[in-house]
């Protein structure tokens, strides 16, 4: 039975091993295939939702079928657990068996023994019997000369003589019968007893395993309350960190409001001067007004003065002369070259964070003279004016464009450029708000790793403490089966695994994160030096075309071919420029996409997370489950034993009576026995001359009672510890002749009734061991329970060579032990049952509101990261926006600055004419404003006055924003002051936990000291009990022998006289009754050597029948087992050749169905498309898709075969696992196999026959 449940553990394990591999093989599979998916779903996204949807339905029925596994590991766990029962069962059958041969080969050493005794005995018998016949015989020769002088004595002596003899003859007859009837009773009743004695002892050894037990679940209930220390410990570590979490959030909460003041005073600040600005502008506005009203006037008088200088300039433009052109004409695109970049860079001054002067701005070395002074540029001092006009009215008049044309171009380019500047300063912003989405994440990640960095250094002083210990094996996964406990090694390793797991899923998730931050940032780096290039690139193209347009109006003698080559270099450097973006932008989402899978594959990562806490919580369910029925199954198992405990007692009580009454009785009939012993003695010493008698009785006393005069000797004086074995006769004189003790040996015990009370010598050792156990340090109810059998051991090894009488007494000294210990058992039991519970109920409750506190400050914490993710993510926009603000007050600030330079210059404008002297035709300078300028003017003022109303609105709503997050920042702050209180409470409750397991364990050892003191102080009163009881039983025994002795020195004085005629006649017949009694012992003998002999032999017959047996059993059951496994192997290489079979054919018939249907496309391609194009629109595509032509053409194929190919491997997968579940069974179905594998066989045919046809029709069309 053991090797059969050894060969089904090992075919488990093989099973078990080959699943993992399976396992380990389909995680690589998956790998691949997740692989494969990606790229398959970046070429096809319909075909991957198709696929897809198969995939969900193949693993909802892998889930069915894993399902199916599991519910089939289960039963095997429980199979396994049953056999290991069974095991246990027959190992403690075993051992009974053993302790009972044990017990028997004892007994027939103590028959052995008591048989030479009796032997010994009987041939000092015939020595004096021959010794008597040869004093009878001189006795006869003596007497006979007395005999006529007795003859008158003895005739009237005979008639009294006789009468007596009969009297006493009948008296002793039946008295023998009497004590004959009475053994052969006691003798039924002493082996009642024993059978009774032995089943206790039975029971007894089970009790004793169940106390093991016991003891085991109190070593496993203090590993439970180790835990939870380590749980309590790691709470209070928790709520420490929270407190120094608690607090920082605190100070960033005061720096945040300090942030926020500083932005109010700030806001309030530019409030007031945004007000000033606005007062300013409204003078400004109403200047410009009476200016344009001028400025009306002075237009009206110039139109008609226009139309009256126009034939002067005609003349004058013909007087000029032709060198200075170039320089004048190319001064004009030069000035307002510098002017536009003068004026982007001023623009960008205030977005890079500084602040130029509104009318002097300072020059940098990088710019030109000419950049510092933009207004004079664009319009010349009225001395170079008036100059200019003198010498050349043409030029001049070709140089300066039309006002109108001119203002109405630049405020144009203004415009276009204030928005291409918007939406530059637009990407920054964007690019800034990444660089501090992604410094925050990063914070966070700094946060993270200096709270992960404690528990690393932690580790690494583990690991370097561990380098120093030896090493074991490596700890690898635990076994599905080892999780069915809660609270055990192999829930740990999970445990740990996925801890492992989990801490590499998080560093991969911040490494991505990080990669992804760096992209987000690259990204909008990227985006704002595309829009610098395009705003460069439209500087550039306005630049060209205005010089063209200048260079096609101005006539110059100068060639046109380097600005043509400067055209198309400027054409060709755009062409590039826009290239480059092009690139950029794919750049860019191929950034995204990158940015898309990463952000699927951290959800992956989180949903594997979520199901492996998940499959946690649900085996900490179970564990919990198993536990409470564990426990309930204790309960339930203790009370019963408390009821066959008590029947126990009961038993023992009346099987105490009963031995009592039984020992009273053998302690009568042996009394009688001595007695009889005594007068037999007497009257064979009869006939002896008084001398002689007298010698012989000493001698003969000196040798059957060698004892007594050292008993007189040791109890004449006060009893002693140390002269206990002086009680115990010696053995050398024991062999010569038999003593008091060998007749009365019982009468040690007669008085002990109860036997709680009765001790031996044995009890000694036990008691030698407490006390090395003591000082060794390990507990004694521990060393005794771990070494049951080491006290009887060691006596029988120290005194090999005691008396009968002791080695008789082991079994009383057993019966009365076990009689003790059941006794005691009980109670013991029942206390400390009862506070084991009360311990496991106070360690639950802890326990429970350990986890409960626990899940509460989990959830407080979440709450807690929740809001803070909240306050951060306002204040993050609130941030945004004040900088939103500020940078469209620096827009607003800016073109405040232009404006007032515009104005600054139409002031300089209208004071020239004012200063100059009136000429003879008053002509009015030619770069006055035109009415649609001042209306451009006006609108823009406008524009601006609504840019700072909507300003000022949202400078007010952003302060009303900031209101209301400070407001719920208090209430945060409450919040937060309310947690710290329940952490605190929380704190205070675990330390008065913490107290109260102290307490207990205070108790504890206080309890187990009183234990063990108590323990020390009944074992010094069972020392004290069994040598006072020793003491009183040889006492009593010496008291009797006196007795004995005085009765016998009594009536041997008073019968001497009146039996010493007729010892003739009673030797004879007492002769004629020792040789039947020699007759007798003889018989017994034979007949018990007899019985010795057939039942050794018996025996020996009966082994050596049941250990052939047994290996035969062996042998056969080997047999087939190796049978069964080679026909189950056979089996599943049949399933597996048919199988692989089947699928050749039917991938064979794939490929002849798709060279059918490639033909027929073939014969269609030729009206349609050519061959050389699809082979060129295949490889086009494989190389866009990265992979060959091949794996293309197999992708392209999977639209029509692949749901054939699933059903026909799921059909497949359905086939095999039906074999195996045939084989599976405990008795595999032949019928039911040959049934499924005549199934695949036609199956097969069909295919072959089907193969066949399509290869002929296929020949034949070729």
């Amino acid at each position: 039975m053991a090797t059969k449940d050894s060969s089904r553990v090992m075919l488990l394990e093989e099973e078990v091993k080959s699943l993992s591999e399976e396992l380990v093989q389909c995680q690589a599979d998956k790998e691949f295939v997740w692989s494969l998916w990606k790229r398959l779903q970046m070429a096809s996204p319909d075909l991957t939702q198709a696929v897809s949807l198969v995939v969900e339905r193949e693993k909802q029925k892998a889930e069915g079928k894993d399902r199916k596994v599991l519910e089939i590991l289960q039963v095997k766990d429980y199979k396994i657990q049953e056999l290991e029962q069974r095991v246990t069962g027959q190992q403690q059958e075993i051992a009974s068996l053993v302790q009972r041969t044990t017990g028997v080969d004892e007994e027939r050493g103590l028959m052995k023994k008591e048989l030479a005794a009796l032997r010994h005995k009987l041939g000092n018998k015939s020595q004096e019997l021959k010794a008597v016949k040869e004093q009878r015989r001189k006795r006869e020769e003596a007497l006979k000369e007395e005999k006529e002088e007795l003859e008158g004595r003895c005739s009237a002596l005979r008639c009294d003589l006789e009468a007596a003899q009969r009297r006493e003859k009948d008296a002793s007859d039946a008295r023998v019968k009497a004590v004959e009837c009475d053994l052969s009773a006691a003798q039924r009743k002493v082996a009642d007893l024993a059978d009774q004695c032995s089943s206790l002892t039975g029971q007894l050894s089970t009790r004793l395993t169940d106390l093991a037990q016991r003891d085991r679940q109190i070593s496993q209930l203090g590993c439970e309350l180790q835990e939870l220390h380590a749980l309590y410990r790691q709470s209070s570590e928790h709520a420490a960190e929270q407190a120094k979490l608690i607090q920082q959030l605190e100070a960033l909460n005061l720096d945040t409001q300090k942030v926020l003041l500083n932005q109010e005073e700030a806001h309030t600040a530019d409030t007031t001067s945004y007000q000033k600005l606005y007062n300013e502008l409204s003078i400004c506005y109403q200047a410009l007004k009476s200016n344009e009203a001028r400025l009306h006037q002075s237009h009206s008088a110039l139109t008609a003065q226009l139309d009256q200088k126009e034939q002067q300039i005609v003349q004058l433009r013909a007087r000029l002369p032709p060198t200075p052109t170039p320089l004048i004409t190319g001064s004009g695109p030069m000035a307002r070259q510098t002017n536009s970049k003068h004026f982007q860079e001023q623009t960008l001054q205030p977005n890079g964070g500084e602040k130029a002067p509104a009318q002097t701005p300072a020059p940098t070395p990088e710019e030109p003279p000419g950049a510092t002074e933009p207004w004079p540029a664009q319009s010349p001092s009225p001395r170079s004016h008036r100059a200019g006009r003198r010498k050349s009215a043409a030029v001049q008049r070709s140089r300066s464009l039309s006002p109108g044309s001119s203002v109405e171009m630049g405020r144009g380019g203004v415009e276009k450029r204030l928005q291409d500047l918007e939406e530059l300063l637009r990407l920054k912003a964007e690019e800034n708000d990444e660089l501090r989405r992604a410094h925050e994440k990063r914070r966070d990640r700094l946060r993270l790793i200096q709270a992960d960095y404690k528990v690393v250094k932690e580790q690494l002083r583990e690991a370097e403490e561990a380098q120093d210990r030896p090493r074991g094996r490596a700890q690898g996964r635990a076994e599905p089966w080892e999780l069915r406990q809660e609270n055990c090694d192999a829930v740990w390793k999970e445990l740990a695994h996925f801890k492992r797991l989990h801490h590499k899923a998080t560093a991969h998730n911040a490494n991505m994160e990080e990669e992804l931050d760096v992209h987000r940032v690259q990204a909008a780096m990227d985006r704002a030096t595309a829009q610098e290039l395009r705003l460069c690139l439209q500087n550039e193209k306005q630049e060209l075309l205005y010089k063209v347009a200048a260079g096609s109006e101005v006539k110059s003698s100068t060639p046109k071919k380097p600005s043509s080559e400067r055209v198309e270099q400027s054409l060709k450097k755009i062409v590039q420029l826009e290239r480059r973006m092009v690139t950029m932008d794919q750049e860019t989402e191929r950034l995204r996409e990158e940015n898309e899978d990463l952000q699927e594959a951290r959800h992956a990562l989180t949903q594997d997370n979520e199901h492996l806490q998940a499959s946690l919580a649900r085996l900490r369910s179970q564990g919990a489950a198993r536990d409470e029925a564990a426990h309930a199954q204790a309960l339930a198992q203790g009370e019963r034993h408390r009821a066959e405990a008590l029947a126990l007692e009961t038993q023992l009580e009346g099987a105490r009576r009963e031995a009592a009454r039984a020992r009273h009785q053998l302690l009568k009939l042996r009394q009688e026995l001595g007695i009889l012993r005594a007068s037999q003695a007497f009257h064979l010493s009869r006939r002896r001359p008084k001398a002689k008698t007298l010698t012989g009785l000493a001698t003969a006393g000196g040798k059957r009672r060698p004892a007594l005069g050292t008993n007189k000797v040791k109890f004449s004086g006060p009893a002693r510890p140390h002269d206990r074995q002086a009680v115990s006769p010696n053995p050398a004189g024991r062999e010569g002749a038999p003593s008091p003790a060998r007749d009365d040996w019982e009468d040690l015990s007669a008085f002990s009734d109860s036997g709680e009370e009765f001790t031996d010598s044995l009890d000694s050792h036990p008691v030698k061991l407490r006390r090395c156990a003591a000082a060794s340090g390990q507990p004694v109810e521990g060393f005794s329970r771990t070494q049951p059998d080491v006290p009887i051991q060691g006596y029988k090894q120290h005194e090999p060579g005691d008396d009968g009488g002791l080695r008789q007494s082991e079994g009383k000294r057993r019966r009365t032990k076990a009689q003790r210990c059941a006794g005691c058992a009980p109670s013991s039991l029942r206390r400390r049952v009862l506070s084991l519970q009360r311990r496991l109920a106070v360690l639950q409750a802890s326990r429970r509101g350990a986890h409960r506190s626990v899940r509460e400050l989990k959830g407080s914490n979440e709450a807690m990261k929740s809001q803070l993710a909240l306050l951060t993510q306002r204040m993050q926009s609130g941030r945004q926006l004040s900088q939103r603000l500020t940078s469209d007050l620096a827009v607003v600030e800016q073109q405040k600055k232009v404006l007032e330079m515009e104005l600054e210059h139409w002031r300089q404008i209208h004071r020239t004419p004012s200063l100059q002297p009136p000429p003879s035709i008053t002509p009015q300078p030619p770069d006055a404003p035109s009415p649609v300028a001042l209306k451009a003017l006006e609108t823009e003022v406008k524009q601006l006055q609504t840019k700072l109303k909507s300003s000022s609105a949202e400078v007010t709503r952003q302060a009303s924003a900031n209101k209301a997050l400070r407001a719920q920042l208090e209430e945060k702050t409450e919040a937060l002051r309310e947690l710290q209180e329940k952490v605190n409470h929380a704190e205070k409750d675990v330390h008065m936990k913490r107290q109260l397991v102290q307490d207990v364990k205070t108790r504890m050892k206080f309890l187990r000291e009183t234990e063990k003191t108590h323990q020390g102080l009944a074992a010094e009163l069972e020392k004290k009990v069994k040598t006072l009881n020793e003491e009183a039983a040889n006492r009593k025994a010496f008291i009797d022998s006196l007795k004995r002795r005085l009765a016998v020195a009594t009536k041997d004085k008073s019968q001497y006289e009146s039996t010493c005629q007729k010892l003739k006649e009673d030797l004879e017949k007492k002769g004629q009754r020792v040789a039947a009694l020699q007759a007798r012992v003889e018989a017994s003998e034979r007949a018990q050597a007899e019985l010795e002999h057939t039942a050794s032999r018996q025996m020996e017959d009966l082994a050596q029948r049941s250990t052939a047996a047994l290996d035969s059993l062996q042998r056969q059951l080997g047999r087939t087992s190796a049978q069964l496994e080679q026909l189950q192997a056979f089996a599943k290489g049949l399933a597996s050749e048919l199988l692989h079979e089947v699928s050749d054919v039917k991938s064979q018939l794939r490929k002849r169905r798709k060279m059918k249907r490639l033909e027929k496309k073939r014969d269609s391609g030729v009206r349609g498309l050519s061959k050389q194009s699809m082979v060129k629109a295949q490889s086009v595509a494989a190389s866009i898709l990265n992979m060959t032509e091949t794996d293309l053409a197999d992708m392209l194929d999977t639209d029509e075969d692949g749901d054939d190919v699933a059903d026909d491997r799921r059909r497949d997968q359905e086939w095999m696992d039906q074999v195996m579940m045939i084989l599976r069974q405990q008795i595999p179905s032949a019928a039911l196999l040959m049934e499924v594998l005549r199934v695949k066989m036609k199956e097969s045919k069909v295919l072959t026959e089907e193969l066949a046809v399509i290869t002929t029709a296929v020949s034949e069309n070729g």
